[in-house]
């Protein structure tokens, strides 16, 4: 690794997304964080130890059932991590501009998430995790396994009707962002998109 710095990019994409026949009256996703994260490893004591960005991103959920009172209205959360596609393999950050010959582009799975609320409902845990290694697998933070946990169960996978604003333990969500490249990535400047994707689901 030659001692120019690497410059990695991250851009957060949010969707809230109502499906064409609707048991939800609506869904909506906020994020009050920030939109993009840069991270500059420009030391070699952060290309061993890393970085980290706690409560990078907030996510609000919001899941309106007041109207038609739909038993089945519930809803997923779910994140994809990816790298734009085209000619980059699917298991690198794609590369924007690179400056050396040495060292190797950064795998996407140095990337680590940590989910979390205070009731703990996301089912990817309270601890920091490696995204998957492939563009594009869904990371299932809430899920609808068939079955309505209400807002006010304060357990994992609550994904009945509720939101950030009358149940902020179960509906606010935090990001944190940690990457660790270690000691032979390639200098250069990359990106990766984290998108955030609310859904109804019934």
């Amino acid at each position: 690794m030659d001692p120019i710095k690497a410059f990695c990019s991250i851009i957060l994409i949010l969707f809230a997304q109502l499906c064409s026949a609707q048991a939800c009256d609506e869904v909506v996703l906020t994020n009050t964080g920030q939109s993009n994260l840069n991270m500059a490893f420009d030391t070699f004591g952060k290309y061993l130890s890393g970085l980290t960005f706690n409560g990078a991103t907030r996510l609000k959920v919001k899941v309106d059932n007041s109207i038609n009172n739909n038993p089945s209205c519930r809803w997923n959360l779910v994140v994809l991590v990816d790298n734009g596609g085209g000619a980059t393999p699917n298991n690198e950050w794609e590369t924007v501009f690179s400056q050396s010959v040495s060292g190797t582009p950064p795998k996407i799975d140095i990337l680590q998430l940590r989910i979390k609320n205070l009731c703990n409902t996301s089912q990817t845990g309270s601890q920091f995790f490696s995204v998957p290694l492939v563009t594009g697998t869904p990371i299932m933070v809430i899920t609808n396994n068939g079955i309505t946990t209400p807002a006010g169960s304060c357990i994992t996978n609550v994904n009945g009707p509720g939101n950030a604003n009358t149940n902020p333990d179960e509906y606010l969500f935090d990001i944190d962002y940690r990457i660790v490249p270690g000691g032979s990535l390639k200098s250069g400047i990359y990106e990766l998109r984290v998108r955030f994707l609310l859904t109804e689901v019934f």
